[in-house]
């Protein structure tokens, strides 16, 4: 038996090919922030996001007077609502459409019409999708400040959330933080322009009781006050790292083949 898989081994290897590992996409709903229930005009913005099931109002992007008349649903994402006695309370973090002025675009290079904008906020989405052992995961996006704005930092995060409820953000009781948000800042000449990003994680063989069953989660954080982040186009890759004793037998395998040839 182990002749026989250290002759496939041999023949990928030969081949130029490596040993096949278990990739995929996990699924994101909304992740480029375009699945919206209706249209939201240029310069508009989305006060929250609840999820499914629960709209939000809408506000200039710039000012704070919120319109609930005819809430926007945006699914997949959530931020923190407005209380209850306070409905049209501001949230700085939401759906945007990104506006022009004077011929200038607020953002270039993101891939629709919509972005996530969190400025003193965050937004969230936790994926029906738990934690594996020994899988390496990298989440892609892109991100950026806009034209007319002062720069601030790309802070996205892993995370591993104990259920599908909680707003899972940094520093919530019962969550892990896998990633730490990257802080990068770019520089001023990137003003106005999405650029792609990226985070990773590897989880370890065996996994710890904190985080068996947990579920993935992935967190945006805006600035400490006015200036703006916006993201777009989440993709969450997961690729099963080779047990060590595969990484052995191909070793072992290749010497074989080295010492044949």
């Amino acid at each position: 038996m182990e002749q026989r898989a250290c002759a496939v081994v041999a023949v990928m290897v030969l081949a130029g090919v490596a040993p096949p590992a278990s990739a995929g996409v996990i699924p994101i709903v909304n992740p480029g922030f375009e699945e919206i229930s209706r249209p939201i005009a240029p310069g508009q913005q989305t006060n929250g996001a609840g999820g499914n099931g629960v709209g939000v109002g809408v506000r200039d992007y710039m000012g704070s007077s919120v319109d609930i008349s005819n809430p926007v649903f945006v699914p997949g994402w959530r931020t923190r609502l407005p209380p209850a006695d306070n409905l049209t309370a501001p949230v700085y973090a939401g759906v945007l459409h990104p506006p022009v002025s004077g011929g200038t675009p607020f953002l270039t290079g993101q891939s629709g019409t919509y972005v996530g904008s969190v400025q003193i906020s965050a937004m969230q989405q936790t994926l029906n999708a738990t934690v594996q052992p020994n899988t390496h995961y990298r989440l892609s996006f892109l991100a950026g400040f806009g034209a007319w704005t002062s720069v601030t930092g790309v802070y996205a995060s892993l995370l591993a959330s104990p259920d599908l409820e909680t707003l899972a953000f940094r520093g919530t009781p019962g969550t892990t933080l896998l990633s730490p948000a990257l802080g990068i800042f770019p520089g001023n000449d990137k003003a106005g322009l999405m650029l792609p990003y990226s985070i990773e994680y590897t989880s370890p063989e065996v996994l710890p009781p904190g985080l068996v069953g947990r579920y993935l989660a992935i967190s945006i954080v805006g600035s400490d006050g006015i200036p703006r982040m916006c993201y777009d186009d989440f993709v969450l890759t997961a690729t099963r790292v080779p047990p060590p004793g595969t990484i052995g037998l191909l070793g072992g395998c290749v010497m074989g083949v080295r010492r044949r040839r």
